[in-house]
């Protein structure tokens, strides 16, 4: 029966295969950047059903005085790339794109509320916003007031005493639930914080790391209910790595691994490859006896860590990986050429996956073993961070205005991207969305990665896993003394903040 199920499946995606070059799969063809600008793009005849969460928030006190009124001041703001996060072209707003209506309107509700303006100041690449703030703020000039940016790159220029520590900011209250949880915890160090992490940051959400599974195939393989294991708390690494560890069908009959074969997972080695290092809670720094941020990602477990994700991705015949520019996992996931693939939650709303004919479902990372208590998700590198320049002038107004931006994100965005377009529009059903809520619920954003700026261990298993590196020990011995310099430079911009 087996050999008649994998010849059965053998021809099934041969023929998907001729299928997919005879159709050219346009959508498939698509770029990530391409399917970026396709995000969320609303269907008209459907209804945003979403509960009552709309409600809910709406019902929520902000705290804040509703009597202020700043006679039309303006809130300028620096954000990356074209200052989307932030502001919506206004050609592109009432389109049908469901998350930049939601930041429209969110502004509106706040520049109605305050009586103030809010205005894109700058915009740029990574690189070049970067040098612009540096420059900006060491002359002394006053030229914006709040900055949106790339996480990575922020986390950088802190070195460089930009910022002020956002417990002087009036108004900011951490404790609100639009507020990051692990800002007031990971990130806030001898009672001050740099970088924070709000639902201003939306991307925060798109961009964390889940695993998509083909609901069809996984019951094709006889795989259980991966939901029933997850909400039970018994979805580990070995409980996945013993489903697939075996599912490979040479489908184009080269005799070699290749982009046109089956396998049972296919993994890319890109930033999400980084994902694993949280999911088995090994998180690069924590907090010493005496609250220091200090460098912990050498535990007890790092070595078997590190051996087990090279041996998924390089000795494990059911899991197709390369680098090989044709080797696209998601692509293949999507041509029915494997069970399960790593995504963000992003891919969840592109047109290519809103159109995947079979039904899938999402699952967190595993567990490391069945002893960890809970699931770990990592945010990729893409999200950005909130930070306030030194050269700030009138601290009650960008407190103030900042906290109704993240009051407004929460009430207004968030559930856009969480309820109506994840959970009600193309989610499959009511399993992943149990899910959904474990995998946001447990983000993770260690000190070490946010204020990482590629110099510390941030990409450690990319790194590891691309070189074909297996020897922890020796990669840690070359990078510690660059990442300890690098977080003592961290460290010892918090310390000036007085």
């Amino acid at each position: 029966m087996k050999r008649v199920l994998s010849f059965i499946l053998t021809l099934s995606m041969l023929l998907s295969c001729m299928m997919f070059v005879l159709t050219s799969c346009g959508e498939d063809e698509t770029t990530p950047s391409d399917e970026k600008q396709n995000n969320v793009n609303g269907d008209n005849d459907l209804a945003l059903e979403a509960g009552d969460i709309f409600a809910e928030r709406a019902a929520t006190d902000d705290g804040l005085d509703d009597n202020w009124d700043f006679g039309g001041k303006t809130l300028r703001v620096v954000c990356h790339n074209d200052g989307g996060e932030m502001f919506p072209a206004p050609e592109d707003v009432n389109k049908g794109d469901l998350i930049k209506d939601a930041k429209a309107t969110r502004n509106e509700a706040v520049e109605a509320k305050l009586n103030c303006n809010l205005e894109l100041a700058y915009s740029g690449g990574i690189n070049e916003l970067s040098a612009y703030v540096q420059k900006s703020v060491l002359s002394g000039t006053d030229e914006f007031d709040l900055i949106v940016n790339h996480v990575m790159t922020t986390g950088g220029m802190v070195t460089k005493n930009l910022f002020l520590n956002w417990y002087d900011i009036p108004h900011v209250d951490f404790s609100k639930p639009w507020w990051a949880a692990t800002t007031s915890t990971e990130l806030t160090y001898d009672g001050k914080c740099i970088l924070a992490i709000s639902d201003i940051n939306a991307n925060a959400i798109t961009s964390t790391c889940v695993i998509a599974f083909n609901k069809n195939l996984a019951a094709a393989y006889d795989l259980g209910n991966l939901y029933e294991l997850v909400l039970d708390g018994d979805w580990t690494y070995d409980v996945m790595y013993d489903m697939i560890k075996d599912i490979y069908v040479d489908t184009d009959g080269s005799g070699t691994r290749t982009a046109g074969d089956f396998y049972g997972a296919t993994f890319g080695m890109d930033n999400s490859t980084n994902a694993w290092l949280w999911a088995f809670n090994n998180p690069i720094m924590a907090k010493d006896e005496e609250g220091v941020p200090t460098i912990a990602v050498k535990t007890d477990k790092i070595n078997a860590i590190m051996q087990t994700i090279y041996d998924f991705y390089y000795n494990t015949n059911g899991v197709g990986s390369s680098d090989d520019e044709d080797f696209v996992e998601y692509k293949m996931f999507l041509n029915k050429q494997s069970i399960m693939t790593n995504i963000y939650l992003a891919h969840v709303l592109w047109p290519s996956f809103r159109n995947f004919e079979d039904d899938y479902g999402i699952l967190p990372y595993p567990k490391w073993d069945e002893n960890q208590k809970d699931y770990y998700s990592h945010v990729y590198g893409e999200h950005t961070v909130s930070c306030v320049p030194k050269t700030a002038k009138d601290l009650e107004f960008i407190g103030v205005c900042t906290e109704a931006l993240a009051y407004e994100s929460w009430k207004t965005i968030t559930p856009t991207i969480y309820e109506t377009a994840l959970k009600t529009r193309y989610l499959r059903d009511s399993e992943s969305k149990e899910v959904l809520d474990i995998v946001l619920e447990n983000r993770y954003f260690d000190f070490g990665f946010v204020y990482d700026n590629w110099q510390g261990f941030g990409s450690l298993v990319r790194n590891m896993v691309e070189a074909k590196n297996e020897n922890f020990e020796s990669y840690y011995e070359k990078r510690y003394p660059q990442a300890k310099q690098h977080f003592r430079k961290i460290l010892r911009a918090y310390d000036r903040l007085g």
